[in-house]
């Protein structure tokens, strides 16, 4: 808080104060009346108005802007994180029902398409000659009638 002493006439062309050597510069040739003021304001030192008995100092800020929009912000994060949560769980939920679904489609099949046909050995012909299986047979005839010797043939 400050006290500003000013003059007590103002020149009414120009607005400056008018003392005993006052030469006034404006481009309107019309002359106005002196304005008289009071020569003692009271200013305010925060905000620079002139105070009087129920002045009350307001700085405005962007206080209450940034406030609103951080809580704007955190409000967003916060549904995003819930969002986020409820596609885990549905993902989770999706898969625990197709693993069930292929459980359940596993037992349902029957026990013989599950799983292949026993078979018997399988073997080359010509590893017995005792064998009483076709191919084996037919492996020692041929051989037997070849020119050529060989290990196991006549």
């Amino acid at each position: 808080m400050g006290f500003k002493l000013r003059g007590v006439i103002r020149c009414g062309r120009c607005g400056k104060s008018r003392g005993v050597r006052h030469v006034c510069i404006t481009r309107t040739a019309r002359k106005r009346r002196h304005k008289v003021q009071n020569p003692v304001t009271w200013e305010c030192s925060t905000c620079g108005k002139p105070r009087g008995l129920r002045h009350t100092c307001t700085i405005r800020t962007d206080f209450k802007k940034r406030k609103r929009g951080a809580a704007r912000k955190r409000v967003t994060i916060e549904r995003r994180k819930r969002r986020q949560l409820a596609t885990a769980k549905r993902k989770l939920r999706r898969q625990l029902a197709a693993a069930d679904r292929r459980a359940r489609d596993q037992a349902r099949k029957p026990a013989a398409k599950r799983s292949p046909r026993p078979r018997g050995k399988s073997h080359e012909p010509g590893g017995d000659r005792d064998c009483p299986r076709y191919g084996c047979k037919s492996y020692f005839q041929g051989m037997g009638d070849c020119p050529r010797r060989h290990e196991g043939g006549g």
